[in-house]
């Protein structure tokens, strides 16, 4: 599978996030490969989103990333409990980031189920947390170029014309961007983390 080109992240975030959509996550390591089929995923708008970690230019250890070009990782561990995968956007000016919420396993399912120790093939990439833990995710994966086919990128796929919005998950409900329609999904699919507003 080869990797997308890195002008498809020099874009708006929320493009991004819509385009994701149908792409494929790549991770090779000790000879294996996973692969997973991008089927949700949550857009982070930079400086003017409360809920982001650049918001009104914050800068730290752990943002820096953000602030590279479209195209690289940004890989930070969470609630003391597990691992967020991103995918940087835009340019330089503007620290934005896609969250990737979920995949549909395609390849390598025995070694997910391994990492995740489970089963059923819903239970291993249905959420952030465990994509990454599925995936062998951490913050040595940070700042990747996902352009380059090495340990981490993302394959172009077919683009899904079938997508849900939805509001954001697990922000802080105190702010104002909380209850913005950020979050993408491929519709009617099992592999998704979480639907607010439930399909009839």
């Amino acid at each position: 599978m080869e990797p997308v080109p890195k002008s498809f992240f020099l874009k708006e975030s929320t493009q991004i996030a819509e385009g994701l959509l149908g792409c494929y996550l790549v991770r090779r390591f000790q000879g294996k490969e996973l692969i997973g089929k991008i089927v949700e995923t949550e857009a982070y708008l930079g400086l003017k989103d409360s809920c982001c970690h650049s918001f009104k230019g914050i800068y730290t250890k752990r943002t820096q990333t953000m602030y590279l070009p479209g195209g690289y990782s940004y890989v930070y561990f969470t609630y003391g409990m597990h691992y967020c995968f991103n995918v940087v956007t835009g340019d330089e000016r503007d620290p934005s980031a896609v969250l990737i919420r979920a995949l549909e396993p395609v390849q390598g399912l025995s070694e997910m189920k391994k990492n995740r120790k489970k089963d059923k093939p819903i239970d291993l990439c249905s959420g952030p947390g465990k994509l990454c833990q599925a995936f062998q995710i951490t913050t040595a994966l940070n700042a990747k170029n996902l352009s380059q086919k090495k340990e981490i990128y993302i394959a172009g796929g077919k683009q899904n014309q079938d997508v849900e919005l939805d509001s954001r998950v697990g922000v802080p409900l105190h702010k104002d961007s909380a209850y913005f329609f950020l979050r993408f999904y491929i519709k009617y699919c099992p592999f998704v983390s979480v639907r607010k507003n439930q399909i009839s």
